[in-house]
């Protein structure tokens, strides 16, 4: 159930219009039950003013009448179909988009965190042994002097040195080589991310345009079919007044026969009556 002081945006003539309370948004001319609808934090999930409690309320929604035929389609609904459609389909892409850029980047940022952590543990690691190092060393020439064997311990605790430090400096290395491979795959993810978003929104202009041309075709349709219409209409209009005519011609005709009919037969008896006198 949605909260009583959330706002909406509003999908009207192909415009997307708000955000607005319910009750202000019930009050702007075209919006009924079937308008698109969703709230201001959930941008892009679309649903019918009629099917959300808060408008509900605010259209005061009459139980439901039985289903009438619709009439036909206009030029105008069909091209606002058909605009409402693709704009689904383009902000449904749209958040499949910035999904997957939000993945890649929040798996960017653990990598890059995780081998930033191990590089600093690994130069802490470098730092520790060099001041070891460093004090051996400033230890060695008074131990020289107590005994003669801390000359050799001293080489072999350099020589030591010098191979952990170099094997330091050689994991060291392959970190930065790993560092800069990761750096290189994510910048080439975020090429192939900013290709597919470019390709998603060329096929989108393409299918807005194809939309376009199937509109203006389906318009042109409209009006051919429009204009066929009204002239069958004039067409029937005057067959059924000649026929009208026509029928009022026969009419007179008839009267004129059934007149002329009845003096004829009036002018027989009336010679017939003469013969019979005679």
């Amino acid at each position: 159930m949605t909260d009583s002081l959330s706002r909406y945006y509003a999908y009207i003539k192909r415009n997307i219009r708000g955000p607005f309370f319910p009750k202000d948004a019930a009050l702007i001319p075209g919006f009924n039950r079937s308008t698109l609808v969703c709230t201001e934090k959930m941008l892009g999930q679309w649903v019918e003013a009629g099917l959300v409690t808060d408008f509900q309320v605010v259209l005061e929604t009459p139980p439901a009448a039985p289903a009438k035929p619709k009439p036909p389609k206009t030029a105008q609904d069909v091209e606002e179909a058909a605009s409402r459609s693709l704009l689904e389909r383009a902000i449904a892409k749209n958040a499949q988009l910035e999904r997957e850029v939000k993945d890649l980047r929040r798996s960017y940022n653990a990598e890059k965190g995780a081998f930033e952590a191990s590089l600093r543990k690994k130069e802490g690691e470098v730092r520790i042994l060099s001041e070891k190092l460093k004090r051996s060393i400033d230890a060695v020439p008074s131990m020289k002097t107590e005994h003669p064997s801390w000359e050799m311990l001293y080489k072999t605790l350099k020589k030591r040195s010098e191979e952990k430090l170099s094997e330091i400096t050689q994991a060291l290395s392959e970190k930065t080589a790993d560092m800069i491979r990761l750096k290189e795959e994510m910048h080439a993810l975020r090429e192939a991310a900013d290709h597919a978003k470019k390709q998603v929104e060329s096929a989108l202009a393409a299918q807005a345009e194809a939309a376009d041309d199937n509109i203006e075709e389906l318009k042109s349709q409209v009006e051919e079919k429009d204009m066929l219409s009204r002239t069958l209409s004039e067409n029937i209009s005057s067959l059924l007044g000649k026929n009208e005519e026509l029928q009022h011609i026969m009419l007179d005709e008839r009267r004129d026969y059934e007149a002329q009919n009845k003096n004829y037969c009036e002018e027989i008896g009336r010679l017939h009556a003469e013969l019979k006198w005679r």
